[in-house]
């Protein structure tokens, strides 16, 4: 309350449906669209003279109506009603505009902003108060930025601007949950953002590593995969430089993939309704932040938090004719271009089947060779072949269990190689660019 009593308007909300909450804890809600948008127009321009001529094309764009400044003067007299103003008026009128005067009133971006610069800053020192911070930031959405009031340039370019600003959140926030140790846990929201935003290499970075860490490296190699054909089939471009460090990285089982061994966890997080009715994580006592992205597909604006977990179990290379590069499939980028590193093997998680008794990276494999020459356990394949016989038997294998003849292991086993097959193919077109490019310079 301010004074005695009286209702004021306490914050604008822009994060989702324009709305209006008063200091006794109501919501006020414009009955229209250009309600709305003249409304988050004022408020997104707080303390500055919009011109009619402004407001006018940001309500009706290129065909207002002919008497276009007494339909904005009636909007703006709307407006006034519908805010509680006791001694304080919102919205001036002046000779070539109005202004609205946001007083002692706050709004959920600049909360936002707040939180979570707050939580990236947080994130190279203490990644569990970071994810606390982009919680909390993430859960303040509603739906998409100005949703039904992004009619003019204005709140356009506003809404596409909150847009970039809760992707570089939600990524600090994966972040944050990695350099905790999490992975297993968050994989289903990453895959959802690389889907809904295939451009985003970023969100594919994070996911591969979070594969990794989680013993999934076949799957964490054909994210990349996934990656780089989507670049090339809609901007001609292959990946940046820090997707291709990413799966060299993997394919050499740099150490600094593996997590920080001692991190703070976060909270665990309740679920809480998205528009759609499907669920989004949300930190308890947190208010509803459903999670939608401006072209009305679905993105989580949170996840689990940070448990701190311990280490994923170690990954080992195949060992015998599987283990080179060439017969594991892996030509083209991953064996000419140096991705490999010397000595470096495809790895399949020690403590799954088939991974009992295999041995560990052979010495002096590297993390960022990017020389292609070959390594001290066999040459590196620039001619493309693939040699796949012994993948499907036990070849390279220790066996003490008996499990090489399972049915599941061949299923395993058959998967594995049409997979490799599959990299395999899709390489070899870079391949030849990287040859002729050498050849070039």
């Amino acid at each position: 309350m301010t004074g005695a009593g009286r209702v004021t308007v306490s914050e604008f909300r822009l994060l989702g449906p324009v709305t209006v909450c008063d200091t006794a804890g109501g919501v006020i809600a414009p009955s229209g669209p250009k309600q709305r948008a003249l409304l988050a127009t004022l408020v997104l321009h707080a303390g500055q003279l919009l011109s009619v001529d402004r407001l006018v094309e940001e309500l009706w764009g290129s065909a207002p109506p002919a008497n276009a400044s007494n339909a904005l003067q009636a909007h703006v007299a709307r407006l006034r009603r519908l805010l509680p103003a006791p001694g304080h008026e919102w919205i001036s009128t002046l000779p070539t505009g109005y202004l609205l005067a946001p007083g002692r009133a706050s709004t959920d971006v600049a909360r936002f902003t707040r939180l979570s610069g707050q939580g990236r800053a947080a994130l190279p020192h203490d990644p569990g108060q970071a994810a606390q911070l982009l919680q909390r930031a993430l859960s303040l959405w509603r739906g998409p930025a100005l949703q039904d009031s992004r009619h003019g340039p204005l709140c356009t370019a506003e809404a596409d601007r909150l847009e970039e600003q809760r992707l570089t959140a939600l990524e600090a926030l994966y972040e944050a949950s990695l350099q905790c140790g999490r992975s297993t846990g968050i994989t289903a929201g990453l895959e959802r953002l690389s889907a809904d935003h295939p451009l985003r290499e970023r969100f594919y970075d994070l996911l591969m590593l979070a594969l990794y860490r989680g013993g999934r490296q076949a799957e964490a190699l054909g994210v990349y995969e996934r990656a780089r054909r989507h670049l090339i089939t809609t901007l001609g471009i292959e990946p940046g430089p820090a997707l291709r460090a990413r799966l060299e990285a993997i394919l050499n089982h740099c150490p600094t993939l593996t997590p920080p061994p001692h991190q703070t966890p976060s909270p665990s997080l309740a679920q809480h309704p998205s528009p759609t009715g499907r669920s989004h994580p949300s930190g308890p006592g947190r208010p509803p932040g459903p999670a939608r992205s401006r072209g009305d597909r679905t993105d989580p604006m949170v996840l689990p938090a940070p448990a701190c977990a311990a280490d994923p179990p170690a990954l080992s290379p195949l060992t015998g004719p599987a283990a080179s590069a060439t017969s594991a499939g892996m030509t083209g980028p991953v064996a000419s271009a140096g991705l490999m590193g010397p000595g470096a093997s495809v790895g399949v998680p020690a403590g799954s089947p088939g991974g009992a008794g295999l041995v560990a990276p052979a010495a002096g494999a590297g993390c960022s060779d990017l020389t292609g020459s070959a390594g001290p356990t066999g040459s590196v394949d620039l001619t493309g072949s693939v040699d796949l016989t012994d993948l499907g038997g036990s070849a390279g294998f220790a066996d003490p269990a008996g499990v090489a003849g399972s049915a599941d292991l061949a299923g395993e086993l058959a998967q594995l190689r049409a997979r490799i097959e599959e990299l395999a193919r899709d390489q070899q077109d870079l391949l030849r660019r990287i040859q002729r490019e050498q050849a070039v310079h």
